[in-house]
């Protein structure tokens, strides 16, 4: 037998016989992921330090003449009103809130996870609206409804009351906006709170019960020991979420001259005269991020902790429910009022005011119905302008944050990556950054380069896109249900990592990463504080809009725009509840 010599390969063939066997995929999407993260969050709270140590205050931070300075520190902290108005606002503001948003969310979780209320479902969905629903749409309502002037509640109320002047309810107040501000957080930590309430094994409640303690005794001895450390994550989530609340003291608390941290900064970037004060405006948000990340680090070691706390076991169990008994109407009333002050009521003055105008809901007005504040909205090229910009910036967001989530998630999950920690860490802090910081942040950074982004809508979709602790947790969770064992087989073959990713993990997490989707869909339709800050002619969305036509004496359009987006937001309550929100009580 002839044996026939092969030449060795030169130098091209070696390298491109290296290149073929490479797996280029797993070298490179990896890197993308992590560095789209930096990008996002990193980069822009670095610009944001860098120009609160740089002035003077008519200056950009790398305009020529601008240079290293404490004076807009030393200018914050100086400052009287932080301590006299801004800290005492903020606080009262956030800690009202908490308070009344818990108590309402556990009182609601209870009652529909673990009793025996009728129609837990429908109860469940009137408890979620408000989450869907644009904070300025809430808000218009409860202005139409509450102010003090003209409000339906207390056109009723002087009415059979024969009261005169104003009032008796004043929504212009610090009672208004934590009230306001709560009905728009309870669906949130809700949401967050039923799902602890459905996996609590109710075995411990059952011993109590079985050695004769009352139900009330058995609550408070047992269940709520057990559930504080799942309670308590979602209070902590809820103060970080209050703490960086700028559309209600905005719309509801700028009138009452109420001044909380977030609108300070909106000041600064947008005062009476003069230029904006880009490296003030950075000063005042180092405490308040800092407030963030003391929070945010308190969440995390709280859900760790949680573990020792775990009561669900792999044994099946059916959750047990509570006989309400004579508590039942005093439930129903419970529920039905919230549902009145957060869903019914505002669509019903939303729906009157567009049709009527801001008169007073009588039968002798329904006469003057008109379509006329449709016909404006529609006939306004505007709102096509604003309504195609919501709807990109809100998908092409989801579709940033989603994948980088998703890369980020398999970095962390299963990679031996030596930065997966740091990773993981800058994820997770876009959680306690507040967007108002974000859209600073982010405006500074591209005033400094300007590379053609600022004004347009790429701003909004960059600046959007920061949210990836929620896609970044969700598809870890996902990874982690999906045995490693398939990604080897799949290498075994011969397959390589891309091809294996998109193929076999992808195709099994999808059900994970489009939960995570439609979540970053909805906060991307209702976004107002990023678009308004960051807002121009050409990058208008419909929040912004709305706000306009609210703020220039337009009742009727204004109400038939916010009319308009909650008859948008009904296909995502059945997406929600389809993707986000599985139900399904055991009896």
């Amino acid at each position: 037998m002839a044996f026939v010599a092969t030449p060795a390969p030169s130098g091209a063939g070696r390298f491109r016989a290296r290149l073929a066997k490479a797996d280029i995929g797993l070298a490179i999407i990896p890197v993308v992921g992590a560095v789209a993260a930096l990008v996002l969050i990193a980069v822009p709270v670095a610009m944001l330090f860098y120009a609160a140590f740089h002035g003077p205050s008519d200056y950009l931070p790398f305009e020529a003449g601008a240079k290293w300075t404490t004076d807009n520190i030393v200018q914050v902290f100086n400052d009287r009103v932080l301590y006299t108005r801004i800290l005492p606002d903020t606080m009262v503001f956030v800690l009202g809130t908490v308070l009344l948003t818990t108590s309402l969310a556990f009182t609601f979780a209870w009652l529909v996870e673990r009793t025996d209320i009728k129609g837990s479902d429908v109860w469940f969905s009137l408890v979620l609206f408000p989450l869907l629903v644009p904070i300025p749409v809430l808000a218009i309502a409860w202005i139409f409804l509450m102010g003090p002037n003209a409000g339906w509640i207390n056109l009723a109320i002087r009415g059979v009351f024969g009261f005169d002047g104003p009032g008796p309810i004043n929504i212009f107040s610090m009672a208004g906006l934590i009230l306001c501000q709560s009905l728009a957080s309870t669906p949130f930590v809700f949401l967050l709170m039923t799902s602890t309430l459905r996996s609590m094994n109710p075995q411990l409640e059952e011993a109590s019960g079985a050695s004769g303690a009352s139900p009330l005794t058995t609550f408070r001895r047992v269940t709520l020991p057990v559930l504080i450390p799942g309670l308590l994550a979602p209070v902590i989530l809820v103060t970080l979420i209050t703490l960086e609340q700028f559309e209600l003291p905005l719309i509801i608390g700028l009138p009452a001259r109420i001044n909380v941290f977030a609108y300070r900064i909106y000041n600064e970037l947008n005062p009476a005269s003069g230029l904006p004060n880009y490296g003030g405006a950075a000063a005042i948000s180092l405490p308040f991020l800092l407030l963030g990340m003391i929070a945010l680090m308190f969440y995390n070691w709280t859900i760790r902790r949680g573990d020792k706390f775990a009561v669900v076991t792999g044994k099946a169990y059916r959750q047990r429910h509570l006989t309400l008994g004579r508590w039942r109407f005093a439930a129903y009333g419970l529920l039905g009022f919230y549902a009145a002050l957060a869903v019914v009521l505002p669509a019903a003055v939303l729906i009157w005011t567009s049709l009527l105008g801001y008169s007073a809901p009588t039968f002798a007005n329904m006469k003057n119905v008109s379509l006329a504040a449709y016909y404006d909205v529609i006939g306004n090229a505007i709102f096509w302008r604003a309504l195609r910009n919501s709807l990109v910036v809100a998908f092409l967001t989801a579709v940033i944050t989603t994948t980088v989530g998703a890369i980020l998630g398999w970095i962390i999950a299963r990679s031996t990556f030596w930065g997966r920690g740091l990773l993981d860490f800058i994820s997770f802090m876009s959680t306690g950054i507040p967007a108002v910081i974000v859209a600073l942040a982010v405006m500074i950074l591209y005033l400094s380069f300007p590379v053609g982004l600022y004004g347009t809508i790429w701003i909004l979709i960059i600046a959007k896109s920061y949210r990836i602790a929620a896609t970044t947790r969700i598809a870890r969770a996902g990874l982690l249900q999906i045995h490693p064992e398939l990604e080897e087989a799949s290498a075994a073959s011969g397959a390589k990592w891309l091809p294996t990713q998109w193929r076999i993990v992808i195709p099994l997490l999808l059900p994970a990463l489009m939960s995570g989707f439609i979540l970053i869909f909805i906060i991307g339709m209702r976004e107002f504080t990023i678009p308004l800050i960051l807002f121009s002619p050409e990058n208008v969305v419909l929040p912004v809009l709305l706000w306009q036509l609210f703020q220039n004496g337009q009742p009727a359009p204004s109400a038939a725009l916010a009319t308009f987006i909650m008859l948008m937001v009904l296909p995502m309550i059945f997406l929600a509840r389809r993707f986000l929100i599985p139900r399904g009580r055991t009896e």
